[in-house]
């Protein structure tokens, strides 16, 4: 027996940062009696649909709150109407939206609710957020700051029985249809199909927002055609959608949010369910409020789960370690007998070197802390001289906070410098604390390597008779404390000040408030005896001109990146190597005879 279900996308069209909540839910409501009304049983809602798409605009703390949505969005007053019809109409539906947790985390989230059951059955948060931190120079650009107001989804793409779609209940033997669910820049990326595809998935849900013209973010002619942009775009959406759908032998279901926010904002249309062989059943006509439905008959996806896409029989995962243990490009030797390696997208060369080559790792998975460090110090480098930024990969902590988070981060941060160790001469660890990446790389490496604290204490102890260090937060006090006792540099240091920050704090919260903290910190210990200050966190790095600005030009300021990238290059420039007879002399051998070779 055929096991048809009816799906539906419900595109909305222009939605503008003056409509209030009330008019935009109005409309979703008229899109979701429409589809019932065509007798669909699952309607999907484009992402971030109660609202603008706000990750365009620069929003300051007071104001990005009203633009998430808190608690439960079942009964929040504001969302709760959306929920009630579809239990009324006995229709599914899957909506996006901008989610700010209990513990005031945000993420670009997306849940299924059940009509049969009457409660929301899974929840998926976006993983592969597009765009950057900072808006672009170009006061014209399209911005896209989803790095900025959200954090990477946590949940991973869990496939997921749904209940009651299927008039005579599933097949005996069978189950309840397998749905999968990610949110519009996943689309483009193989690693979320796969992961679903191998879950058995046979419908994947996709709402997405999708720029018609942004030649700042993608393209390769910032000079483009704005339509033909958009006929460039909405052709990769489709290509994502179907060939994705061909090769894991799945249903597809995609809802955009389209037309043109403020009369300017151009995002494309292209709505359209999928079968398992690539071919569009239903594609949306306008750039406005629209519903296409089209009857999928599940048990079309057994063709390709049995033959062509068989993955127990045909896939050989052997050959596949390095979709998981690398996220930059490593390229191989080029003809001319060098090597030419890619670090989290920057190529530097190996073998034949012209230049000194630091690497700065930041062992935390924040990247745009890497960014702000490397920009900062390269005004400070002489000719022969290139620093390198590392960021560590996931699941790594997005910030050191702790003991815990300074484990786990060494151990997944060891694992991305090894493989490419050999193509620098010397490498920094930008995390302000005794890290134990530090010693774990001097034990496999003879290149220099020294961590950002204990080389600002070092410029410390050179330029000044007392040094007092900036911190973060208060636990960061005792840890830095400690870490200056194990250096044996006790007597000089006149203490630590805490900002009472947490470490994405330093970028998260207004620059004015941060700058004023640092400052007042910075002040007390030049009154306790400080004729020297350290900046206790890469964040900070940017951040210096302001203290020296509070406590005045006889107060020596010094920033462990660029401390520790100097003090690399002299020793580089002395040929110096770390010593291996003694304490970090290797014990991989040691490793590899007990079979735990760890990279």
């Amino acid at each position: 027996m055929p096991r048809v279900v009816r799906l539906a996308a419900a595109q909305m069209g222009a939605t503008h940062r003056t409509d209030g909540r009330e008019k935009t839910m109005a409309r979703m409501l008229r899109l979701l009696d429409a589809a019932a009304a065509q007798g669909a049983k699952v309607v999907l809602f484009p992402e971030i649909a109660f609202t603008t798409f706000f990750p365009r605009y620069i929003i300051h703390e007071d104001e990005l709150e009203s633009w998430h949505e808190q608690g439960d969005i079942t009964t929040s007053p504001q969302t709760k109407p959306l929920f009630d019809r579809a239990q009324e109409l006995g229709v599914d539906i899957s909506v996006g939206f901008a989610e700010a947790t209990d513990d005031a985390e945000h993420f670009n989230t997306c849940v299924y609710y059940s009509s049969h059951d009457g409660s929301i059955i899974s929840k998926y948060r976006k993983i592969h957020l597009p765009g950057t931190f900072e808006p672009f120079e170009n006061p014209d650009a399209i911005q896209q700051l989803e790095k900025r107001y959200f954090k990477p989804g946590n949940l991973g793409w869990k496939a997921f029985r749904v209940p009651g779609l299927e008039k005579n209940g599933p097949p005996e033997g069978r189950g309840d249809p397998i749905f999968g669910m990610m949110i519009c820049n996943d689309r483009r990326w193989a690693e979320s199909w796969r992961v679903l595809g191998l879950q058995g998935v046979e419908v994947v849900l996709c709402g997405y927002n999708t720029a018609g013209y942004a030649p700042d973010l993608w393209g390769a002619d910032a000079n483009m055609d704005p339509k033909e942009a958009e006929e460039r775009a909405l052709m990769q959406h489709k290509l994502s959608m179907q060939g994705h759908s061909y090769t894991n032998a799945t249903f597809s279901v995609s809802a955009a949010r389209c037309g043109y926010d403020d009369g300017k904002f151009h995002l494309i249309a292209g709505s359209c369910i999928v079968d398992p062989e690539g071919y569009i059943l239903a594609e949306s006509r306008t750039s406005e409020d629209e519903v296409i439905v089209a009857d999928c008959d599940l048990d079309a996806c057994q063709a390709g789960k049995k033959k062509t896409f068989d993955f127990g029989r045909h896939r050989r995962i052997e050959h596949y370690k390095l979709i998981t243990e690398q996220t930059g490009v490593i390229e191989p030797p080029s003809t001319d007998g060098t090597s030419a390696t890619v670090v989290n997208g920057t190529s530097v060369n190996g073998v034949r070197r012209e230049k000194i080559r630091i690497l700065l790792c930041n062992p935390n998975s924040t990247k745009f802390m890497t960014d702000n460090c490397v920009e900062m110090v390269k005004p400070t480098l002489p000719p022969d001289v290139e620093v390198i930024g590392l960021t560590a990969s996931a699941p790594g902590p997005t910030a050191i906070e702790g003991n815990f988070d300074n484990i786990l981060s060494a151990a997944t941060a060891v694992r991305d410098v090894l493989p490419v160790a050999s193509d620098f001469d010397a490498i920094l660890v930008a995390c302000y604390s005794d890290h134990a990446l530090i010693r774990m790389l001097r034990e496999e490496l003879e290149q220099p390597i020294v961590g950002i604290m204990e080389a600002s204490l070092f410029a410390a102890r050179t330029l000044g008779a007392r040094f007092g260090i900036i911190a973060v937060s208060e636990r960061s006090n005792i840890m830095q404390a400690d870490a200056v006792r194990h250096y044996g540099l006790e007597s000089f240091c006149v203490g630590v000040e805490s900002c009472d920050l947490g470490v994405l704090e330093l970028e998260s919260k207004p620059t004015e408030e941060v700058m004023r903290i640092m400052a007042e910190a910075g002040t007390k210990l030049v009154a306790k005896g400080a004729d020297t200050l350290t900046l206790g966190c890469a964040g900070m790095t940017l951040l210096k001109p302001a203290v020296e600005k509070a406590v005045g030009k006889d107060v020596a300021v010094i920033d462990g990146v660029i401390a520790g990238v100097h003090h690399l290059v002299g020793l580089v420039r002395m040929g110096g190597k770390t010593a291996k007879a003694g304490f970090y002399r290797s014990s991989e051998q040691d490793r590899i005879a007990r079979g735990q070779k760890v990279w």
